[in-house]
């Protein structure tokens, strides 16, 4: 019986494939955002030293202004209280900086002049957002397609989060039992190590059976090494699909390239 050899694209947010199978498990049990509360934090570069830092001082940053806003934060003589449910999405500029998205699951008002006070780091901003609009934004981490190198450093990176409530109520609660059953694990090494495995693993479909290859190269130089005498002889079915007559095939795909000096 003949393969497929084809690119392996794992459920990722930080795979430019994979990140849509992400997406896919989690467009059913999202809600409909048309008209909620939507705030843009970014930061000012002269206030810290690098970009790594800065994520960090953030993500802690967030997590008081959402305790400070739960309990209601007093400005020009009124009360302003959201305790909504929330999520929080990260994009990362060309120059490695980041920027946090947050909505909230309301359609109250918040002065722009208050959320500016609460942040601190840089310019901020606050909008209704669009449904359409919701679903794009989850559909980068990073528009330049490349993450920061800090950030390939890492070992864990949470580019979207959400509070309690934010998923419909059944959906969490299959979402809870199954991570407490049987939580993923991630293999070890940092972000980048991964993502450098991730190039360098194809799948082999036999039927209905699959199965990893450790490739000696990056799929893609393979494939543009050795795609012309695929396709002269037919094997070729696009989208880095090719077929395997022979199990011998793959030794051209697994077999270690020098690298350059």
């Amino acid at each position: 019986m003949n393969s497929v050899l084809r690119p392996y694209n794992p459920a990722s947010w930080f795979h430019p494939k994979g990140i849509f199978k992400v997406l896919a498990r989690l467009n059913p049990k999202l809600p409909n955002v048309d008209g909620m509360l939507f705030l843009t934090f970014t930061f000012d570069r002269a206030l810290f030293a690098n970009p790594s830092l800065a994520f960090d001082h953030g993500r802690d940053r967030l997590r008081r202004i959402f305790y400070a806003l739960r309990k209601g934060v007093e400005w020009e003589g009124k009360l302003h209280v959201i305790n909504e449910p929330y999520c929080v999405k990260v994009e990362f500029h060309a120059n490695g900086w980041a920027h946090f998205h947050v909505i909230f699951l309301t359609r109250r008002f918040l002065p722009g002049a208050l959320l500016n006070e609460l942040w601190g780091y840089g310019r901020t901003n606050v909008k209704r957002i669009t449904d359409d609009k919701f679903r794009y934004l989850l559909k980068y981490v990073t528009k330049a397609g490349t993450l920061p190198d800090w950030a390939l450093q890492r070992r864990r990176l949470r580019v979207f989060q959400s509070s309690r409530g934010f998923y419909t109520t059944a959906a969490e609660a299959k979402q809870t039992k199954k991570e407490s059953v049987s939580p993923r694990r991630r293999k070890g090494g940092s972000i980048g190590q991964r993502i450098e495995r991730w190039q360098r693993t194809a799948l082999l479909q036999t039927g209905e059976q699959f199965e990893q290859v450790q490739l000696g190269a990056p799929f893609s130089v393979l494939l543009a090494e050795l795609i012309f005498p695929v396709a002269v002889e037919g094997r070729y079915l696009g989208g880095g699909h090719i077929v395997i007559n022979d199990r011998r095939e793959l030794l051209k795909w697994i077999q270690q390239r020098p690298t350059n000096p």
